[in-house]
This record gives structure tokens, sequence and C-alpha cells, in this order.
């Protein structure tokens, strides 16, 4: 069945500078404390990024940058760490008042539905953690 986890995440710093750090793709390891390492094969739209944490390897292709919408989305071709398929990431920036808010949605398939809130809880807590590293880098660089 097709689900969806939506987030809307405030964070204090720059909306230019929050969305550098999400558009050039690689450096997911900077902000993301489970990713090790990320590295990316290609550029742009079509890319392959490769994370690793240290429960898994993420593979994904990067779907789309659009540098007017400050849309990001990425498809998770292989992955370990949770019980789901067909997985789509969407972040989305916007300015408000000199912070920033990061909607992060995940879509994905899941065939055991009484799972679906550890899932929710696991990706909510991720992107949270994911939200407060594009903080704390963002201000870094500002």
């Amino acid at each position: 069945m097709k689900k969806q986890i939506k987030t809307t995440h405030i964070i204090d710093a720059p909306t230019e500078k929050v969305w550098a750090n999400i558009s050039k793709a690689s450096g997911m390891h900077e902000w993301l404390p489970m990713i090790e390492t990320c590295s990316l094969e290609g550029q742009g739209e079509g890319a392959k990024r490769v994370c690793t944490t240290k429960n898994g390897v993420l593979n994904e292709t990067i779907l789309v940058i659009d540098h007017k919408t400050k849309t990001f989305q990425y498809a998770i071709d292989e992955q370990t760490l949770f019980p789901i398929n067909d997985v789509v990431g969407t972040m989305s920036v916007r300015d408000n008042n000199g912070e920033t808010i990061l909607d992060w949605n995940l879509d994905f398939s899941l065939e055991d539905e009484s799972i679906f809130p550890m899932i929710t809880e696991g990706v909510g807590s991720m992107y949270a953690s994911g939200a407060q590293g594009l903080e704390n880098i963002s201000k870094k660089t500002s």
C-alpha cells in the first residue's frame, strides 16, 4: 500500500544557504548524522548518490533539482534501513522572514500496515536530526 510521511521543520538559517547544502546533492554526511559517507556519480538530475550508514547502504537516483522552486527529489533505489519499497523523498525550502521552512516528505510502498507507526517515528526522527544538521551547517557557511 502506498504511504506518505510529511514533515515540516523551521530552520534558523538563510534559505539560500540551506538550499545550497541540499541542492549540491553530495555532502549529506555533513548534515544528516546517520550518514557516514556520501558520494555522487554524475551531476544534476539522473545522478547516482551512494550513502553509507552503520546499518547499510542507500543507493539513490537524483530525480529533481529545481532551483526556481527550491525543490529536491530523490528515489531510493536500494536500501536496508526500513522495510519499505518504491521510495521517493522530496525536500522543498522557502523563506519565512529570515528563517527557512523545510518540507521533507517521503512516499513509499509498505506491505505490512502494522509497522507504519514505527516507520513514521523513525523517519520523523531522522528528518528532524537532518533539519538540525542543515541549520548547523548553514549557519557555519553564512
